[in-house]
């Protein structure tokens, strides 16, 4: 092995290891620095209103005041979560949700950004049926797509043979993509899961999946 074939294959390792920890902590910043912003100063008056300013001079109480406001928030998310389960909290949602809904600039933002959540916050195995390989955006070109579910009514009346509608996610972002009605005979059913497959996209084809031998790929839709 060469010098610089081992020094690529290391680098390359090197980046598989530490990519998922800087992503992690990136997106615990991006969580963080609105907390710190808006919760820890109201946190750090209330200490003061309390009482016990001198503890706003000791060495890291700026950190400490953030951590309690990162605690008060999850609290207060969980609270919220926990009132919109019940039969008054799910009304209330659904009046908030028509309200936003019916607001012209809020209701293409907030109704899409509440789709998205809801369709990846679902299991994926549950939204999508199976992954495929699809040619596209061209024949010859071939894309990992995934497949949602036949296509029915009228856009099944107006096309040829039987249509599967496919989803095709993008890198490095999966959630968004193409929705493609694709004819069934003209896809490639893998074997893969679909954790696999979203794994495959975002990682720009750097983690291959694996074969699975003895499994039939395609399923009955």
């Amino acid at each position: 092995m060469g010098v610089v074939t081992h020094f690529r294959r290391s680098l390359l390792a090197g980046l598989l290891i530490i990519l998922p920890l800087v992503i992690t902590l990136w997106l615990f910043a991006l969580i963080l620095r609105p907390v710190q912003r808006f919760v820890t100063p109201p946190v750090m008056g209330l200490i003061d209103a309390i009482g016990l300013a001198a503890l706003l001079d000791l060495p890291g109480a700026g950190v400490a005041a953030g951590l309690i406001g990162l605690v008060l928030t999850v609290v207060v998310i969980y609270l919220v979560g926990v009132a919109g389960s019940n039969i008054l909290g799910r009304t209330v949602v659904r009046k908030m949700d028509a309200l936003a809904l019916s607001i012209p600039l809020v209701k293409s933002i907030y109704g899409s950004a509440r789709q998205l959540i809801e369709t990846f916050y679902s299991s994926a195995d549950r939204t999508f049926e199976s992954v495929v390989l699809i040619e596209y955006p061209r024949q010859g070109i071939y894309t990992v797509a995934l497949v949602t579910a036949p296509t029915q009514g009228e856009l099944q009346d107006r096309t040829p043979g039987t249509t599967v509608n496919v989803f095709v996610p993008t890198t490095p972002n999966p959630t968004s993509g193409v929705l493609v009605l694709a004819q069934r005979d003209e896809l490639i059913f893998l074997d893969m899961g679909v954790e696999e497959a979203l794994r495959f996209v975002v990682s720009g084809g750097i983690v291959s999946p694996q074969r699975v031998e003895g499994k039939s790929a395609e399923p009955t839709l």
